[in-house]
């Protein structure tokens, strides 16, 4: 079941570190848990770090937070369990949680924040990869369309030269005709001529 909530997948290795992080931040810094004190320290820019679950049911509950971290420019990532990150600081489950003060974690925030900028790019690569698959899909309708367009031209000078061609035979037959009568009657003057002679 994805949720629409969910704007990347998070590798294991990014779940693992992400988790240990909100261990460490909850044992030697500071955390807020649950939905609304995740909003209240994005909005006030506390948040270092948000860690959303990724199985809430309803997902309205966490919908907007993604989207609020992109705004303030907060990073953010996701874990697969609710259960799995509210064990991490002292509770049954956990929709989500932001570190407010990391304590003494200062080379595992670092790692933290290259691990989910690259699991972010990862998404972009697949979407730019998709992208030129769209576009050549966009290019060959509209070579279609352009030869749709282009056929019933086409089918127009095929009928007027066709219709030339038909044209120029008549022509010409007519005009053979008219010399087919002047002929005979010239022989036939000939005929005459020749016969008055005699």
């Amino acid at each position: 079941m994805e949720n629409s909530y969910v704007k990347f997948e998070a590798p294991e290795s990014l779940v693992k570190d992400a988790l240990d992080f909100v261990e460490n931040s909850y044992r030697s810094g500071k955390i807020k848990k649950g939905t609304n004190e995740v909003v209240k320290s994005i909005e006030r820019g506390e948040a270092k770090v948000v860690v959303i679950a990724e199985d809430v049911s309803p997902p309205e509950v966490v919908f907007y937070i993604p989207v609020l971290c992109e705004e303030r420019k907060v990073p953010y990532t996701y874990v697969k369990n609710k259960s799995d990150l509210g064990l991490k600081v002292g509770i049954a489950s956990a929709a989500s949680i932001a570190v407010v003060d990391y304590g003494k974690n200062d080379d595992a925030y670092k790692g933290l924040i290259s691990s989910i900028e690259s699991a972010k790019s990862g998404k972009e690569e697949k979407k730019k990869v998709e992208k030129p698959k769209a576009v050549e899909s966009e290019k060959a309708v509209e070579t279609e369309a352009q030869k749709s367009v282009e056929a019933p031209e086409k089918k127009k000078e095929v009928k007027e030269s066709k219709a030339e061609s038909k044209e120029k035979p008549k022509k010409e037959k007519a005009s053979e005709s008219k010399e087919a009568k002047k002929a005979p009657k010239k022989t036939s003057k000939k005929k005459d001529s020749e016969e008055s002679e005699e």
